[in-house]
């Protein structure tokens, strides 16, 4: 018998990190398995596992699991998945409805999921239930050896590190203005007091490892952040984690993306030359293929779908 029930971490992660691995070993979604990244979501602003969270067990293992993680936006970002040998028996079908149910109570109006575009059922389960693709997202990597080419931003455009800039409101408005319309970034456009004064998005990246783009007119137009040591591969080597920038509409077609990540490499050298892991979200077709000529290969995409909440 199959029972679901509310994820309880302090019992049930350790379980939880054996199953995600068992799926992603199958799968190859290039998914974070790893206890300490399950330990590190429990920090995330406004989730909360014993209502946001369910797991799937039977037999005494668990076999299934699922969220829902709500923004500020009216949008809900949900997952879901089931282990191999239990799929194909409504259960991702159950634990889904869950997470709808979730974003229902959060007043969500969009709803958010990801496929791996390798993954045929996952693509067609979403579709039968009425999701749409809206765009991908996904994880490109560079080797240790990667190159810094020479570059050079247009004449009057200054890029400074936020540590420098110490600004809340800017940080927050690059956030929201130079990812504005990619499918896949958390936008707030009504920020709290509370944001204003510690913008969550510094638990993750720190001061110094933020570099935001200045137009003439000194309006922050782009956007890029990073983390040494950031990530790890398949064998538990670390990688440098490099957040894809963000540019503003106005210049987002002008290929400013490749002038930011060859500074964020150009960063990251200064703690030592590792292998570059690129992630990304609702990028067009023209700023991947900016990556991929500096020198980054795609190692896994994602398909994002969206539904609209009645």
């Amino acid at each position: 018998m199959v029972r679901i029930r509310h994820y309880a971490p302090q019992s049930d992660l350790p379980a939880l990190a054996r199953l995600l691995t068992e799926i992603e070993s199958i799968d190859r979604d290039g998914e974070d398995t790893s206890e300490e990244y399950l330990r590190a979501m429990l920090g995330w602003k406004d989730f909360r596992p014993e209502l946001d969270a369910w797991v799937a067990e039977a037999d005494g293992k668990l076999i299934g699991y699922a969220a829902a993680f709500g923004q500020p936006s009216q949008r809900c970002t949900v997952y879901s998945v089931v282990h191999p040998s239990r799929r194909r028996k409504g259960l991702g079908g159950q634990l889904l409805e869950l997470t709808l149910a979730r974003a229902r109570q959060f007043g969500s109006k969009t709803i958010l999921v990801y496929a791996n575009e390798r993954n045929t059922a996952s693509n067609q389960f979403l579709k039968h239930l009425g999701f749409v693709p809206v765009g991908t997202s996904g994880t490109m990597e560079a080797p240790a050896s990667i190159e810094v080419f020479p570059f050079e931003f247009p004449k009057g455009f200054l890029l400074n590190r936020y540590a420098e800039v110490k600004d809340t409101s800017i940080l927050l408005a690059a956030l929201n203005e130079c990812y504005r319309g990619m499918w896949g970034h958390q936008h707030n456009d009504k920020p709290t007091a509370e944001d204003l004064q510690s913008p969550g998005f510094l638990r993750h990246y720190v001061a110094e490892d933020i570099l935001l783009l200045f137009d003439p007119g000194n309006a922050v137009s782009g956007i890029c952040s990073l983390k040494a040591e950031g990530r790890r591969d398949q064998n538990d080597n670390p990688l440098d984690l490099l957040d894809a920038p963000g540019v503003i509409r106005k210049y987002r077609e002008e290929g400013y993306q490749r002038q930011l990540v060859l500074a964020g490499i150009e960063h990251l050298r200064r703690r030592g030359r590792r292998p570059i892991r690129l992630e990304f979200w609702g990028e067009a077709e023209n700023a991947l293929e900016i990556y991929r000529a500096i020198g980054f290969e795609m190692t896994n995409r994602l398909v994002t779908y969206h539904k609209e909440l009645e």
